[in-house]
């Protein structure tokens, strides 16, 4: 893909204020709002990245190690991964992946598996495996279970395309994506989190 045809494009005021954005984004998953921190990761020239912890990721975790609690107890991560990219002399940065992991954990072995995943890679090449579904927003549904055929052998490894047909317009610009990213992760607390809570 061409330089200039790389998607999600943004000047480095936008995305300096890009952290702002995604902790309103978060706000209905956070266990606790007020703890909820969400900004830049890292000293690169070449790389942004905009990731969001609570105080239980330790000072030194790499950014796709932090997390933040969320309902249900589950725990979840957020990170957004932008690159620098020239262009007439602007500098501006392209959306490389959008992730959101949601984690159950094992208490009596302090371990975390993961649960479900809404997933964006709006640059992956269109001559890749699943680019349309990969490009937009996608699922995977994780399981742990191995012996549960076909759902372990199929539902981690398939990207459900949550905009499937819509790809132009929910990676049309940064707003787009974004209200796309808010409708998901409501669907998300309502259908998923809200009645896990209820059985935890």
């Amino acid at each position: 893909m061409a330089h200039q045809d790389k998607r999600i494009l943004i000047n480095n005021k936008t995305l300096r204020n890009r952290h702002k954005v995604v902790k309103s984004l978060l706000r209905p998953l956070a266990l606790n709002f007020q703890k909820l921190v969400v900004s830049p990761y890292g000293r690169s020239t070449t790389e942004y990245i905009v990731v969001a912890k609570d105080n239980i990721s330790k000072s030194d975790a790499r950014y796709d190690e932090m997390r933040f609690r969320t309902i249900g107890e589950l725990r979840a991560m957020y990170y957004e991964r932008w690159f620098k990219i020239p262009q007439n002399r602007e500098e501006l940065f392209y959306l490389d992946r959008a992730y959101l992991h949601f984690y159950t954990i094992e208490t009596s072995k302090s371990e975390e598996k993961e649960f479900a995943l809404l997933h964006c890679d709006p640059n992956e090449p269109d001559n890749a495996a699943h680019a349309k579904y990969k490009q937009s927003l996608h699922l995977h549904i994780e399981c742990s279970d191995s012996s549960c055929y076909p759902h372990c052998h199929i539902w981690p490894h398939a990207h459900i395309a949550l905009n499937t047909g819509y790809l132009n317009h929910v990676l049309k610009d940064i707003d787009s994506l974004t209200q796309a990213v808010k409708e998901a992760i409501y669907m998300l607390k309502e259908e998923v989190l809200d009645p896990l809570s209820k059985h935890t």
